[in-house]
């Protein structure tokens, strides 16, 4: 048979036609034999990652039955490895676990098979044992490796020595005498005011809220203002800053979510708003330790404190990184938890309008003398609004703590999840503080209604409502956090008849490290 030149295929060939086809053939055979040994070494892992697995889970059980502890009620995720769809939800979708607990019970297990089983619970006997127990409980396995890079080691992130020598040097800057001025607080507001509209229109409460308090967090915590004219020595101005740390704060939230899928992520961005974030502080911490005068006398080791945390630092410490941390994680606390607060009020006082005459009689009832901080403190008609907008919508609707050793919690296990259980070292136990505030037996049958009166007949105990944590890790400033919000709420009351809602949709929260309104606090005020 004759063939025709086609170049693909030719009776004839040459030696070296033959050669190259026969070293292609023998690639091809190397090529299939390497993918065929990485297919079986691939498929080899996976078998003794599963019996690893396996392996685990069966000793965690074996060792919870022999010291005699019962199971708990297990919820298995969509994504079976990591449960990473619930910790998602959890975050994207607040009341998420609180529907989970009115399904699961008060304590319940997440199963996951490559990741530490998560226990949720809401039982007030676990969330004692999980405030209190510094050496058994901690936050720091949960919080260090996705926090550290931006706002290093302090009383956030650690836990032992690190943690209370923070808590330590920061307790001077909460003592009354540094509370107690509300001047600047009364300039923001004042400038805040002249700019909502009167006429009815919609405005965007919240976005307002969060750059007034951004402002008094910085004069507290730096003192200064993110308009004040800034030394030319400074690498970066108070608005940079501003910007560039809020992306960090974001995007540090997102790292500490993901866990070990953050190496997936850009980072380019990430390490930039970090630097900028460090230098602008760096700056200020320099400036403090240079202008610290100490004491003299028997006291000549001390320093004079002074109002911003900065300075009341400085004076207890020349440790530079330190006193970086403290300030960036008191800004991370403190920048939303008051705005927060406040647009969740605001809103439930739109919808709820009759609650707003009654705040605003006591703001015009209330001399000049009645807008001290010992006065405000002692506002309970305000005060209780604030209680019922943050059982409704806590700042903090979601806490973890890590066992930091082979542990038990005091409930959960067995069919009436009434018995003791075990949790091995590193098992991650969530709190929702959102599914907490709406057990019937402390809060009455209609825990979804805004009703602040309800707190004149109730008194929770101390592991039923924590609106601010409790135990050692109880927020720091929850007392300034609740007078500056009062005097705000007065005030507007004061300057505004009526308030009325602009939005219907329902509340959705945003979590970051405090939780605020989704959508926002829109809604219309009006003069007399």
């Amino acid at each position: 048979m004759k063939y025709r030149e086609t170049g693909l295929l030719s009776p004839t060939r040459s030696p070296s036609l033959q050669n190259s086809n026969n070293i292609n053939i023998n690639i091809n055979i190397n090529i299939s034999n390497v993918m065929g040994s990485l297919t079986n070494t691939g498929a080899i892992l996976l078998l003794l990652t599963v019996i690893y697995i396996i392996r685990r889970q069966r000793q965690r059980e074996r060792a919870a039955r022999e010291r005699g502890y019962q199971a708990l009620k297990k919820f298995q995720s969509r994504e079976p490895f990591l449960g990473f769809d619930i910790k998602l939800l959890m975050h994207m979708d607040i009341p998420s676990l609180y529907k989970l607990h009115e399904k699961l019970g008060k304590t319940f297990q997440i199963n996951a098979l490559i990741s530490t089983p998560e226990i949720c619970t809401i039982a007030t006997e676990n969330i004692r044992i999980l405030n209190v127990g510094g050496k058994t409980w901690g936050v720091e396995p949960l919080r260090l490796g996705g926090m550290e890079y931006l706002c290093g080691r302090g009383f956030l992130t650690t836990d032992g020595d690190i943690w209370n020598h923070s808590r330590r040097l920061l307790k001077p800057t909460f003592s009354r005498s540094n509370l107690s001025d509300l001047g600047t607080l009364s300039r923001q507001l004042d400038q805040l005011l002249d700019q909502l509209p009167t006429d009815g229109s919609t405005v965007d409460l919240q976005p307002a809220l969060s750059n007034m308090f951004l402002a008094t967090s910085m004069d507290f915590i730096l003192g200064i203002l993110p308009t004040d004219k800034i030394s030319g020595e400074a690498p970066y101005t108070p608005i940079v800053f501003i910007e560039a740390f809020h992306d960090a704060i974001f995007r540090t939230m997102l790292r500490t979510m993901l866990g070990r899928l953050w190496i997936l992520a850009p980072k380019a961005k990430y390490l930039r708003n970090c630097k900028i974030s460090h230098e602008f502080i760096d700056f200020y911490v320099h400036e403090a330790l240079r202008e610290k005068v100490p004491l003299r006398g028997d006291n000549e080791e001390k320093t004079v404190p002074k109002q911003s945390m900065i300075r009341s630092l400085s004076a207890q410490t020349d440790d530079r990184n330190h006193i970086r941390s403290q300030i960036l994680q008191g800004m991370l606390a403190s920048g939303e938890t008051i705005s927060a607060l406040l647009g969740n009020t605001l809103l439930l006082l739109s919808r709820h309008p009759r609650y707003w005459q009654i705040i605003r009689t006591e703001a015009l009832e209330r001399g000049s003398s009645g807008y001290t901080f010992d006065a405000l403190q002692d506002c309970k008609v305000v005060l209780n609004i604030l209680k019922e907008s943050l059982r409704l919508y806590p700042v903090f609707p979601i806490l973890s703590r890590t066992s930091l050793c082979d542990t038990t919690l005091p409930t959960g296990g067995g069919k009436n999840q009434d018995e003791a259980v075990f949790v091995p070292q590193g098992t991650l136990v969530v709190m929702s503080y959102f599914a907490l505030h709406r057990d019937p037996l402390v809060f009455g049958d209609d825990v979804e209604t805004f009703k602040p009166e309800r707190w004149n007949a109730i008194n929770p105990k101390q592991w039923e409502y924590i609106p601010f944590g409790g135990g050692q890790r109880a927020c720091l400033g929850q007392h300034k956090v609740l007078v500056e919000a009062t005097y705000v709420l007065l005030r507007i009351a004061a300057t505004f008849e009526h308030l009325e809602c602009r939005d219907d949709m329902p509340w959705k929260g945003e979590l970051q490290l405090t939780c605020k309104s989704a959508n926002g606090c829109k809604v219309s005020l009006r003069r007399s």
